[in-house]
C-alpha cells in the first residue's frame, strides 16, 4: 500500500515539478542494503513529504517520516498518514519505528534538531552540534540514536538466543511489542546522514501565494511566511540531497563491548550503552549532515562580502575576492562543491551581468544589507546583517544571514575567507591572473606527457607563452589556428609588446602535443581554452582586445558576442572555406564514419593528410572527427555575430587558398559595431602572421588598437 501511494505521489510531485520549474539533484554515497535511518537537517515544512518522494524516486527506497502534528488536518493530514508518516505526538511512535526497523519493512526519517530551523544557526559546543531557534537552544535531538541502538540489539537478542520468552522480556523492557518472528536476522540497520541544502533561496511574493492569500487571507500569519520563502524554493530553487557514509549501528554497540569489555547479558549493559553512544551517533552522522551541506555561490558571496577589509565595496574588488574564495575551496577535501563551484568561475570575472552575482547583489540591495553610492560602489551595513528578527520572519527579512549561518561554523572555509581579505584587489588580481597562467601550463604539460617521455619546456612552440609588463594597462589575448601552435602568434606578440601592450598566446587543447590529442577535445574545450585566457588578462589590464588567426579569431568573435571586450580582431577567420574537401565531403566522412563506428566496423577514412604552408608548427595531418568541432565553432558564430557591438578589425588575405575572402565580408557586414574596419591584404597564402609581409599586418593590429583607444578615451 505504502509503495503504492508514494507511486501516485511520485506522479503528482512530478506534474508540480514541470509546473513549477522544481529542480531535485542527488550525489553522495550508495546506500547500502538493509533497513535504513535517514538522520536529516530540516528547514522547510515540505521537506516532510518530497524527501520521502525524492527517496523512492530517486534510490527506489521506501521511508517514512516524523511530522509536527499541525499537519495531521484535513486532506494533508490524510495524504501524510497514506505515505506512513506519524506525528511527532503519537504515542506509539517508537514502537513503530523500531518495529520498521527490526523487520525491515520501511526506512525512515528523522530530523534530529527536533523542528524546521529557520535560522540555520548551527554550532559545535562543548562536542556537541546545537541549535540556537526561538523555541529551542541546545544540542539536537539523541533520541533516533537511542532508537537505533534499540533495535539492533534485539536483533542481536534474536541471532544470539533461542529462549522466546528472554527475548519477550528483552523487547518488552525496551518498550518495544514484536513478534520474534517478524524481526529479520539477515539484515542490519544503517544510518544514513542526509544533507538537504537549496540554491537560491531567495524571498519574493509569487502568484501562487498571492492567490492563496486572496483565499484564506493569510497575510501577517506565520504560514503566510512560510509559503512565500518555500513556494519560492520549489519553483526556482535546486534542492540537492546529499548522502553521507553509511555506517552500521551494529559498530556502535561492538565499539562499547570491544572498550568496557561487556556483553549483552550484564544487567546495565543496555542503560550505559545508550548513555555512552548516543550522542556519538548523533555527532558522526551531524558532523557529516551539516559538513556535506552543498558549498554554493551565495555561501562565498556572503562570506566574502562580511569578510572584506571595508566597508566600502567595489563590486570589482567582491568579484575578484569571490574568484579566489572560490577556486581556493576545491584545496579543501570533502566538500561538497555545488557543480557551479567546481570549475573555475570565468564568467563571474567576464560578464558584468553574470545571473548568481546580480541576484545576490539584487537581495542585499532589497534588505538594505548594501546600499549603493553615485560612484556604483556599496556601502555595507553590518549591524543589519547581523540584527536579530523573529525566528518566522528571518528567512524573508535577513535571507542573506540565513545562508551566512549555514556555512560560519566551517572554520576551514571561514579561515579561508579571512585570510585572502586581508589581500589588496591588486594583489588578488596578480595572485589570480598566475594561478590561471599555471592552470593553462599544467593542462600543456599532463597533455604532453601523454605523447612524449621528457616534461616540455617553457619555450616549447605548444607552450602558452605570455609577454607581461605590470606596467602595461592594454592587453591582448591572441589565440592559433587549427592544427597550429601559440608559437603562431609569437612575432605578433613581441611586436606589440614593443609598443606597451601585454600579449597572451594561449593553446587549445589537442595542439601542441600530438595529431592524436585532437581526437579528444571538442569546441566547447577550445571555448573554455579562451575563456580562461580572456579571464586571465582581465585581471591585470584595464583594457583587454581579443582576437585570433583563423579558427582563433573565430573564438574571438564567438567571445565578443557573448561579454563586453575593448575590441576584437579576426585574422583569415572562416565563414566559408575554399576548400571543398572540408566544406562537404569530410562532414559527409565524418557522419559515415559516426555511423560506422556505432555498428564497430572500421570507417572509410580516419585521417586526413595536411598539406601546410609552415609544417614547423602545423600538425601535418588531423583526424576526420575533429574537423567536426572546427565546424561547430564556425556555426555557433555565424548565429551570433549579431551580437557584436564593440569595435572590430576584420583582416583577410585577398586570395586566401583555405579561407573564402567572402568571409569577411560576411563577418564585416554583420557585426553590430559602430567602429569596425575591413582590411583586405594581397597574399596568396593562408598563414599571414608569419613570415613575409607579416609585418603590415602587426602594423594593421597595432593602428587598429590604438585608434580605438584614442576614440573610446575621447
Amino acid at each position: 500500500m505504502l509503495k503504492l501511494v508514494l507511486c501516485i505521489s511520485s506522479i503528482f510531485l512530478f506534474i508540480i515539478k514541470k509546473l513549477s520549474g522544481a529542480n531535485f539533484t542527488t550525489s553522495g554515497e550508495a546506500l547500502p542494503d538493509g533497513p535504513i535511518l535517514f538522520l536529516a537537517n530540516h528547514f522547510t515544512r515540505f521537506e516532510t513529504f518530497v524527501v520521502p518522494y525524492l527517496l523512492f524516486n530517486k534510490r527506489n527506497r521506501i521511508a517514512r517520516s516524523l511530522a509536527d502534528d499541525t499537519v495531521f488536518v484535513g486532506w494533508l493530514g490524510g495524504y501524510m498518514r497514506l505515505v506512513g508518516s506519524i506525528s511527532t505526538k503519537n504515542k506509539a511512535r517508537d514502537c513503530i519505528i523500531a518495529d520498521d526497523f527490526l523487520s525491515g519493512r520501511a526506512d525512515w526519517i528523522i530530523y534530529p534538531e527536533g523542528h524546521m530551523v529557520k535560522n540555520k544557526l548551527i554550532t559545535f559546543d562543548n562536542g556537541e552540534f546545537c541549535i540556537h531557534t526561538a523555541e529551542r537552544q541546545g544540542p539536537v535531538h539523541t533520541g533516533a540514536s537511542v532508537l537505533a541502538l534499540k533495535a539492533e540489539l534485539m536483533r542481536q537478542k534474536v541471532k544470539e538466543s533461542d529462549d522466546n520468552e528472554k527475548i519477550k522480556r528483552f523487547c518488552s523492557a525496551h518498550e518495544v511489542d514484536i513478534d520474534r518472528t517478524m524481526i529479520n536476522t539477515d539484515v542490519t540497520l544503517n544510518i544514513v546522514p542526509l544533507s538537504i541544502t537549496y540554491y537560491p533561496v531567495r524571498p519574493g511574493k509569487n502568484k501562487l501565494l498571492l492567490g492563496l492569500d486572496k483565499l484564506f487571507n493569510l497575510r501577517g500569519t506565520r504560514f503566510f511566511e512560510e509559503l512565500e520563502i518555500e513556494i519560492n524554493l520549489l519553483m526556482d530553487a535546486n534542492m540537492h540531497l546529499h548522502f553521507g557514509t553509511a555506517v552500521p549501528v551494529e559498530k556502535y554497540i561492538q565499539d562499547y563491548k570491544d572498550e568496557h569489555n561487556v556483553s549483552l547479558e550484564d544487567k546495565d549493559f543496555s542503560a550505559e550503552l545508550f548513555d555512552n553512544q548516543r550522542k556519538n551517533i548523533i555527532n558522526d552522522a551531524m558532523k557529516q549532515v551539516y559538513g556535506k551541506m552543498q558549498v554554493n555561490f551565495d555561501h562565498i558571496f556572503i562570506l566574502s562580502l562580511v569578510t572584506m577589509p571595508t566597508l566600502r565595496v567595489c563590486p570589482s574588488y567582491l568579484k575578484t575576492l569571490i574568484y579566489k574564495n572560490a577556486r581556493e575551496l576545491r584545496k579543501i577535501n570533502g566538500l561538497n562543491l555545488h557543480p557551479e563551484l567546481k570549475e573555475e568561475l570565468f564568467k563571474l570575472i567576464l560578464d558584468k551581468n553574470y545571473a548568481p552575482f546580480v541576484s545576490a547583489i539584487k537581495l542585499a540591495e532589497m534588505q538594505k544589507v548594501l546600499f549603493q553610492d553615485s560612484g556604483g560602489e556599496y556601502l555595507l551595513d553590518k549591524n543589519l546583517l547581523e540584527k536579530e528578527y523573529d525566528f518566522n520572519k528571518i528567512r524573508v527579512k535577513n535571507t542573506l544571514q540565513v545562508i551566512l549561518n549555514e556555512i560560519k561554523w566551517q572554520r576551514d572555509i571561514v579561515e579561508l575567507a579571512n585570510h585572502n581579505a586581508t589581500y589588496k584587489e591588486q594583489e588578488l588580481r596578480i595572485d589570480n591572473f598566475e594561478h590561471i597562467q599555471q592552470q593553462d601550463w599544467n593542462c600543456y604539460k599532463k597533455e604532453y606527457l601523454i605523447y612524449h617521455d621528457n616534461v616540455p619546456a617553457k619555450t616549447n612552440i605548444g607552450a602558452p607563452a605570455l609577454w607581461f609588463d605590470a606596467k602595461n594597462s592594454v592587453g591582448l589575448v591572441f589565440s592559433h589556428g587549427y592544427m597550429a601552435v601559440p608559437a603562431e602568434g609569437r612575432k605578433l606578440a613581441e611586436y606589440l609588446f614593443d609598443k606597451g601592450i601585454n600579449v597572451y598566446l594561449p593553446r587549445l587543447r589537442g595542439h601542441g602535443t600530438n595529431p592524436e590529442a585532437l581526437k579528444h577535445v571538442s569546441a566547447g574545450d577550445w571555448e573554455l581554452d579562451f575563456e580562461c585566457a580572456f579571464t586571465m588578462m582581465r585581471q591585470v589590464c584595464d583594457k583587454v582586445f581579443i582576437g585570433g588567426f583563423s579558427t582563433g579569431g573565430l573564438l574571438a568573435l564567438l567571445h565578443a558576442a557573448q561579454y563586453e571586450v575593448d575590441g576584437v580582431i579576426a585574422i583569415n577567420s572562416a565563414l566559408k572555406l575554399n576548400n571543398l574537401q572540408v566544406s562537404y565531403i569530410v562532414p559527409t566522412l565524418h557522419a559515415f564514419n559516426e555511423m560506422i563506428g556505432y555498428l564497430h566496423a572500421k570507417g572509410i577514412k580516419e585521417w586526413i593528410d595536411n598539406d601546410t604552408e609552415n609544417p614547423a608548427i602545423n600538425y601535418t595531418k588531423h583526424p576526420l572527427a575533429s574537423i567536426a568541432q572546427m565546424e561547430k565553432v564556425m556555426t555557433q558564430v555565424d548565429k551570433t555575430l549579431e551580437k557584436i557591438t564593440d569595435p572590430i578589425l576584420v583582416l583577410q588575405g585577398d586570395n586566401d587558398p583555405v579561407v573564402n575572402p567572402k568571409s569577411a565580408q560576411l563577418i564585416y557586414h554583420r557585426v553590430n559595431a559602430s567602429i569596425k574596419k575591413l582590411v583586405l591584404v594581397p597574399r596568396k597564402n593562408h598563414i599571414i602572421v608569419t613570415g613575409e609581409g607579416a609585418d603590415e599586418i602587426f602594423q594593421s593590429v597595432h593602428r587598429f588598437i590604438e585608434d580605438v583607444l584614442k576614440r573610446t578615451h575621447h
